[in-house]
């Protein structure tokens, strides 16, 4: 007797979903459990440039990191000030929890100075998982500066990119090693962009004139040079201080979005411009002006991509790779922006890939707060039920979360946490001033954000 074609269909349904079950079985007793975390920070990183970039084949790592694993927008909050937003990326709480509301504040001395570590009321991932004897390494984050004295692992605080200070690691002994890596602009920085492709922007190349953001360009080159020394002492770090959570951030996708629209092309500037005033700026313009800014920013994400390929290739099968930004960027106004009080904010990106991460898997409704959380899951830890976030499950492949289900505590603010003693570095929170002001996110004068000097050079040596 022949079978016809339905009988063959459901044959091969059958046959399907035998297997489907056989391998969900294998995946609930084999899945191997997650070992070591990495975590990439990138400000600013935004998916509606990320999008034109991956068609053009300009960023090959982001494509592997999609196929690995699961990838989509991570939503942002309200207000899109950095300082918070990575606070609560690192915490799984609210501003209104962790306490970090803005880039500054008045201290008891009448003073305006930046918000530090020591005004976080609750702790991040790295602590929760340092006090329960997890080695964690943390670089560059916002807010880190003083560096709390966690017990297991270290933390370079923000505040040693532009700081030649042992206060500004814990533990200070690694102070030495790593304040020899670091690079100086414009010596050590300008043949470095030169071979990367990085641009050096000038005002007179501008198409759209130069206004409110002439600090950020004449400060570019020091904001290269930060995230570049970042970059060279997580790579000597990941090397020879090894830990099982890492967490690394950069900087340059922010700082160089709130520039480069200054360099598209004029008439599609001036279309969209036209039409926002018209207010005939729909869905389809806006993906116009924004594959011309990807265009002006590849460069900037082609440097993103080559730091997660690099991660990539340390993946061992037993690691989970985590890369997020806390938002991204819109057209508003004649102007890229992310602090738009009219729109939502712009949703940042998140990609995973790792043991039990589901393979090509589109995400949607992540927000900031759910990274510290997965972490914690990641790590075999429980979950806080006084985070606001929770772990990414969608992400993950359901023999996995079999496996290992997810736990639950009330809170791990049962005691206090750990603050380093105040280091009374006024010159500190002058940088960071200094810093904030370039970049337009406070008010006070156009300035550089301060670089350390370079060491002079031995006696007649050539510099």
């Amino acid at each position: 007797m022949t079978r016809g074609p339905r009988s063959a269909l459901w044959a091969a349904t059958a046959f399907l979903a035998v297997s489907a079950a056989a391998w969900a079985l294998w995946s609930s007793v084999h899945s191997p459990r997650v070992e070591r975390v990495i975590l990439l920070g990138f400000d600013g990183a935004a998916p509606n440039l990320i999008g034109p970039l991956l068609e053009a084949g300009r960023l090959p790592a982001m494509k592997r990191l999609i196929e690995l694993g699961a990838y989509g927008p991570l939503r942002s909050a309200h207000p899109t000030k950095s300082a918070i937003l990575w606070t609560s990326i690192s915490t799984g709480k609210t501003m209104l929890k962790h306490g970090i509301i803005d880039w500054t504040y008045v201290n008891q001395a009448g003073l305006t100075v930046p918000y530090s570590d020591r005004k976080r009321r609750v702790k991040t991932y790295w602590e929760i998982l340092s006090e329960r004897g997890v080695r964690t390494g943390t670089l560059n984050w916002w807010v880190s500066y003083p560096p709390s004295p966690i017990a297991n692992g270290y933390i370079v605080s923000n505040a040693f990119k532009a700081r030649s200070d042992p206060s500004t690691v814990h533990p200070q002994a690694l102070f030495a090693g790593l304040n020899a890596l670091r690079l100086y602009y414009p010596d050590d920085v300008v043949p470095e962009m030169t071979r990367l492709g990085i641009p050096q922007w000038r005002e007179e190349d501008a198409t759209v004139p130069i206004t409110t953001t002439r600090s950020i360009l004449q400060a570019y080159g020091f904001y290269v040079a930060h995230d570049m020394t970042i970059d060279r002492v997580s790579d000597y770090l990941w090397e020879h201080q090894p830990v099982q959570v890492f967490s690394t951030y950069f900087r340059l996708v922010d700082v160089t979005s709130h520039l480069a629209d200054h360099y598209l092309d004029p008439r599609l500037y001036e279309e969209a411009v036209r039409r926002e005033e018209a207010g005939t700026f729909d869905a389809e313009a806006e993906a116009r002006v924004d594959r011309e800014f990807a265009r002006v920013m590849a460069p900037i994400y082609e440097a993103m991509d080559r730091t997660i390929a690099k991660y990539l290739g340390r993946l061992d099968g037993r690691t989970l790779l985590v890369v997020c930004s806390d938002h991204g960027f819109r057209f508003f106004q004649g102007a890229y922006s992310h602090a738009n009080p009219a729109q939502a904010p712009p949703d940042g990106v998140l990609f995973l890939a790792g043991p039990g991460v589901k393979r090509s898997q589109g995400l949607s409704g992540a927000v900031i707060f759910d990274i510290a959380p997965t972490i914690l899951y990641a790590m075999g830890q429980p979950v806080a039920a006084d985070m606001d976030g929770t772990v990414l499950r969608q992400a993950f492949e359901d023999g996995f979360l079999r496996r290992f289900p997810v736990k639950t505590i009330p809170s791990y603010e049962t005691e206090a946490r750990r603050v380093a003693a105040d280091p009374g570095r006024p010159e500190v929170d002058k940088d960071v001033l200094q810093d904030l002001g370039a970049i337009g996110y406070i008010a006070g004068p156009d300035a550089r954000p301060s670089s350390p000097s370079p060491p002079a050079p031995p006696a007649g040596s050539p510099r």
